[in-house]
């Protein structure tokens, strides 16, 4: 399914895999874009089902990419990839996250083609039982069947056996990065914070936490509301604002939480920036990451974080500040209340974070893929 007329001028074709079409928007428009401006000729195959398809530079393509790991629905994909591989004949094609990277493993080889994977985070080290060695088996047939793979952290490197690590390396800084032009607490005026705090009833002087992202129990998010409503009984002046949806692919019991005292869920936003404006801490307790981009746009913006030591948040974190909430923490609930209650202590005392917010700019990721692309000329 073409959307946009391709440039017939270029000189390199690009075709990027990425399972679910709102992961291409919200992760990958930029370096599409950034490359067309360059010559490239830019193709998605992505699954687009059920999606508003908005105008794009780039040429997208329908493939029925499954959420899990259904076997027939990854082999018709991959079919699909296939035909579609041998019709535009690009000159790299990148796969992104495990599914995106299985379906590229299980088409079939197209001469004078580059196959390449980045892994958002390997699910096999955070598997147990019979799961872990499955996903370690297809996700090292992924890696073998590919001509070279990405992880983004030493610790998924360093799982992988050693005859598959010839074709593995470790991604060179933060994933995919972040808009940092974008996510610039300079671009938002008092005036701007102080009409959207009174939109959603929030008083100019009390202070906000954020959570970003799926409403679900791997990112933590039960976590982080209860440490909220434990926080909420010693002080009244806090407030919970929830940006996201809830994931039917792994669904939760929730209450409604806009009649929760101090909670205001403002859904699914395209645009958090706003929101992250007018936090003073992100909450995110999320068990099982890649690189979280919402966290390197909350540290864009300047906001202190309390997350756990999953992998991707405990680097971010240990690089450029905030709190980690380990399993060693005892009641875990508690101990995100805690930090929550440290950082509201540093806000009120005027103390900000103070970090170089460049290390994060998506920019170094357009060049590092670019280096990769053109290896193959």
């Amino acid at each position: 399914m073409q959307l946009a007329t391709s440039n017939s001028h270029a000189c390199q074709r690009l075709l990027i895999v990425v399972p679910i079409y709102g992961s291409y928007r919200a992760f990958l428009t930029g370096l599409a874009a950034w490359l067309v401006e360059r010559g490239w000729e830019v193709h998605v195959a992505t699954n687009t089902s059920g999606a508003q398809i908005e105008e794009d530079v780039a040429c997208l393509h329908h493939i029925a990419m499954p959420r899990g790991a259904n076997p027939l629905q990854l082999l018709r994909a991959s079919r699909s990839l296939t035909t579609l591989i041998r019709e535009i004949q690009p000159t790299v094609v990148h796969a992104h996250f495990s599914v995106g990277m299985l379906c590229l493993a299980l088409a079939s080889r197209v001469k004078g083609v580059r196959y390449l994977g980045t892994f958002q985070g390997l699910r096999f080290p955070l598997a147990s039982g019979a799961s872990k060695w499955l996903f370690k088996l297809v996700e090292c047939f992924t890696i073998l069947r590919l001509d070279q793979s990405w992880v983004l952290t030493a610790d998924d490197y360093g799982a992988v056996p050693r005859f598959a690590r010839k074709k593995l390396a470790i991604q060179e800084g933060y994933g995919f990065g972040c808009d940092i032009e974008h996510f610039d607490p300079a671009r938002f005026s008092d005036e701007d914070k102080a009409k959207l705090r009174s939109e959603l009833g929030i008083p100019d002087q009390d202070l906000v936490f954020v959570f970003v992202g799926r409403l679900t129990a791997f990112k933590g998010f039960p976590l982080a509301l209860e440490a909220f409503q434990q926080l909420r009984k010693e002080r009244n002046d806090v407030h919970f604002l929830v940006v996201g949806e809830p994931d039917s692919q792994h669904p939760i019991d929730l209450p409604e939480l806009n009649l929760i005292p101090g909670v205001h869920h403002v859904g699914w936003q395209d645009d958090p920036a706003p929101y992250l404006a007018i936090s003073d801490t992100m909450v995110f307790p999320s068990e099982r990451e890649g690189m979280p981009v919402c966290l390197m746009e909350a540290l864009s913006m300047g906001i202190p974080i309390v997350g756990s030591d999953a992998r991707g948040t405990e680097q971010l974190l240990r690089a450029f500040g905030g709190i980690c909430v380990g399993s060693s923490n005892g009641n875990k609930e508690e101990a995100i209340s805690r930090a929550m209650s440290d950082t509201l202590d540093a806000v009120e005392e005027g103390r900000g974070l103070a970090m170089s917010r460049g290390k994060l700019d998506r920019l170094s990721f357009f060049e590092t893929v670019l280096l990769d692309y053109d290896e193959g000329k």
